[in-house]
């Protein structure tokens, strides 16, 4: 984590910020979280948003109201996702059923495979679908899976936690499905350490959300609900940092054209971050492999950072655990970092 970095105005705006909130004495549900909120509309177009303190709660949130108000029994996920994703879905009562099959070419479900997975269900509308959007892209069938979703009565929640300010034929993540939640984690493209933001197209979601953020201790006609506030200090410092996005961004993007064109001139594959109407965060830069041993064709590759799952929750049939390794991109990433990773591609497949 010493390689994360803050814009330099993110962090005055928090130091020219941050007494008022203790001489207000407004610690919780002030002024930033409303901020938090009103940013995320306007930027996404989304006319409900929530400040929560993290992506799973705001996730565990909306599953749970799923289940207790809409009678939803049963989840599934997508096999290349966060093991957290899986704790998350058994921990909101929900019965977890399986996981769908993940395509190399964006290491995210196809239209194609949820919909062989979702023909074999006897009552459709008894399901959620929890759906990944992977290190940085939209799932590119998004629009065809939230039809089908729709159609067959499936809820579908967007798990954003990798992108925040992607963008799929100009439309923001958690907005395709009933709700979605980003992640502001302190690896995550847009970092502040911690944080979730909820999404939802969905008003009734969106009230029963806000109360069960706060237990619903006001109005008292939930049955469901815990404390996932953001505080004062956290939501003063997501909003510093948010008012940053397309610095950051663009600051990745930088780095990747300098990447791209490495990886074009060596022959290497890679996810493009602006094909099929796409525009990736660039959380991660991924390298794909389809040769018949990808560990050996990645192994001199030393100038690397984690991959996004080396690990499948269910099925792994086209390998993407093992079929794909990440550049480093980071916001402010410096030149000579850089320069040494095209050095490297060059010696190797040049």
């Amino acid at each position: 984590m010493g390689m994360i970095k803050l814009p330099k105005e993110s962090i005055e705006f928090f130091e020219q910020n941050y007494k008022q909130i203790f001489s207000s004495g407004e610690l919780a549900e002030g002024k930033w979280n409303d901020a938090v909120a009103d940013w995320t509309c306007e930027y996404t177009g989304a006319p409900n948003a929530l400040a929560v303190n993290s992506n799973g709660t705001g996730l565990l949130a909306l599953l749970r109201i799923l289940k207790q108000y809409r009678l939803k029994k049963k989840i599934f996920l997508q096999s290349n996702t966060m093991y957290g994703v899986r704790t998350i879905a058994i921990s909101s009562g929900l019965e977890l059923c399986g996981y769908v099959d993940c395509s190399l070419d964006y290491l995210m479900p196809t239209y194609d495979q949820v919909k062989d997975y979702v023909d074999r269900f006897d009552k459709p509308e008894e399901y959620v679908f929890l759906l990944t959007h992977i290190g940085g892209w939209v799932n590119p069938d998004i629009q065809k899976i939230a039809d089908l979703c729709k159609e067959r009565g499936i809820s579908l929640i967007e798990d954003c936690a990798h992108s925040l300010g992607s963008l799929f034929k100009g439309k923001h993540t958690g907005l395709f499905g009933d709700a979605g939640v980003y992640s502001l984690y302190a690896t995550k493209a847009i970092p502040v350490g911690e944080g979730g933001i909820v999404v939802t197209n969905d008003d009734d979601l969106y009230e029963k959300a806000q109360k069960f953020a706060m237990y619903d201790r006001f109005d008292q006609e939930l049955d469901v609900g815990v404390n996932i506030r953001m505080s004062e200090i956290n939501a003063l410092l997501a909003y510093s940092v948010l008012q940053k996005i397309d610095e950051i961004i663009e600051s990745k993007y930088s780095t990747a054209r300098r990447l791209m064109s490495a990886c074009d001139k060596s022959g290497i594959e890679y996810i493009d971050p602006e094909s099929n109407s796409q525009r990736s965060n660039l959380y991660k830069f991924i390298l794909l492999s389809r040769t018949k041993d990808p560990v050996a064709y990645f192994e001199k590759i030393t100038k690397r950072t984690s991959p996004v799952y080396d690990y499948a929750l269910g099925r792994d049939v086209f390998g993407v655990s093992s079929r794909h390794i990440c550049l480093p991109i980071w916001y402010g990433q410096p030149s000579v970092i850089t320069d040494e990773i095209v050095k490297e591609l060059s010696n190797i497949y040049g």
